[in-house]
């Protein structure tokens, strides 16, 4: 069985407290497209192309507000709201602007939505925006940013083409800039307790590891407006030879040393503190947190809570094992590399902290086969074994594997707790990695 994905658009009315409706037969739906196979629903650009092929032009994404996944099934389903780019756009023959009155006397061919809609035409009446909502979810944002990128990509010499959104979800955006020269990367993410601020965080790695990070072409620090190059190789697991993907985790790992000796300036760089002692601390309101922990079953919740002890004694024990605290990445997998005149560089900085370095090989985890994870366990440890006999080092990796997934649940917890509640669904995964450390631990 494969993965099938229902997408649905709701397409705002550029005035009026309205969405667009299209008539099937006798019952009338939202603008919907089908894509086979896995699909994530940041995937802007496929979202986008999608409903632009059904409404006869291009929309841009808002958000999603909607999201429903069966991985038994293999089946998602999700909504999102749409923003029309073309003031000249007229509705299809089939197609008419509804209000909340007109909801109450047609009858739609998913009788599943009509809650759904409501309650969206009803906030758009009222006007009502949680507060939680980030700006580029919001109608107009774009404006400001066009200018932003008209202005800037001048100061470099060229002009703005094109502007097409990449990835979009509730914690960031990602554009690429089209010009008459080379493409750009536009990206701002979220200001979460837990992240950093992405764009002063990646222009001070930049400076201080040329060659490691890439180094910015524009910032507004005040927004969090982070201007790229575009990045001309990008890997990915399946089709990256392994020893790329062997150098990748070493020259990381050179990285991290490099930013031992430099952990107070990288404080007071932005990245933030989340060291062994400080993630003790955090593990106790972890366990007690109601929504943190709803998808979990009471037998689930017992045995993490009287682990904890353990856990707290395992960050004890891994801080003891002679390797220091280090800058981490946070996200560190393939999908975040890049190469730059011929080097690896890192880039999506959102989660950078000072951590214990391990922290890093919760990627090592995806790889289902045994030899290619030991080769890049290896490859990683390796830079370390001055530090800590080589034995000492490869304990501190397996400890390591009990405390990476309690230092993501905490993340997890963060990120979706701040979110707007329509969006929460997006990256509710806390209750996955304490089910990791459940297993880890046992």
């Amino acid at each position: 069985m494969a993965w099938r994905s229902w997408l649905h658009g709701a397409l705002r009315h550029p005035e009026e407290p309205r969405l667009l409706l299209l008539r099937s037969d006798r019952f009338w739906r939202l603008p919907r497209a089908f894509v086979r196979g896995p699909f994530w629903p940041a995937a802007a650009n496929i979202v986008v192309t999608e409903f632009e092929r059904r409404l006869g032009t291009k929309p841009w994404l808002l958000r999603q507000f909607h999201l429903e996944e069966d991985e038994a099934a293999q089946r998602l389903e999700a909504v999102f709201e749409l923003e029309l780019l073309d003031a000249e756009w007229r509705a299809p023959a089939h197609g008419r602007w509804a209000g909340r009155d007109d909801l109450e006397r047609l009858r739609l061919a998913n009788e599943a939505h009509r809650q759904l809609l409501d309650r969206y035409l009803t906030a758009l009446e009222d006007g009502s925006v949680p507060p939680e909502r980030p700006p580029w979810a919001r109608p107009g944002w774009l404006e400001g940013v066009r200018a932003w990128l008209e202005q800037e990509v001048g100061r470099l010499g060229h002009r703005v083409a094109a502007i097409e959104q990449v990835k979009h979800w509730s914690v960031s955006s990602v554009l690429r800039v089209e010009t008459d020269g080379p493409d750009l990367y536009f990206k701002v993410s979220a200001a979460l307790p837990l992240f950093g601020e992405e764009a002063t965080v990646t222009a001070r790695l930049a400076e201080r590891f040329p060659g490691y990070v890439p180094a910015p072409l524009a910032l507004a620090p005040e927004q969090g407006w982070l201007l790229l190059p575009a990045f001309t190789e990008l890997f990915t697991t399946r089709a990256t030879p392994l020893e790329t993907r062997r150098q990748a985790f070493r020259r990381f790992a050179e990285l991290q040393r490099r930013t031992v000796e430099l952990v107070p300036e990288l404080l007071a760089d932005g990245c933030l503190d989340r060291r062994l002692e400080v993630l003790e601390t955090q593990l106790e309101p972890l366990l007690h947190d109601r929504e943190a922990l709803r998808q979990l079953t009471a037998v689930e919740i017992r045995r993490l809570r009287r682990l904890r002890p353990a856990f707290q004694d395992a960050c004890r024990r891994l801080a003891a094992m002679g390797l220091p605290p280090a800058l981490v990445h946070g996200d560190l997998h393939l999908g975040n590399v890049t190469r730059l005149d011929g080097r690896l560089a890192y880039f999506d900085w959102t989660d950078a902290c000072i951590a214990h370095p391990f922290i890093d090989l919760h990627s090592l985890q995806w790889e289902k086969h045994a030899p290619t994870r030991e080769a890049l366990l290896d490859a990683y440890l390796e830079p370390w074994h001055d530090l800590a006999p080589a034995a000492q080092v490869r304990e501190a990796a397996a400890l390591a594997r009990v405390v990476i997934p309690l230092h993501h649940a905490v993340s997890y917890r963060t990120i979706v707790g701040a979110l707007e509640p329509d969006a929460k669904p997006e990256l509710d995964a806390t209750h996955m990695f304490l089910r990791e450390a459940l297993a880890r631990a046992s």
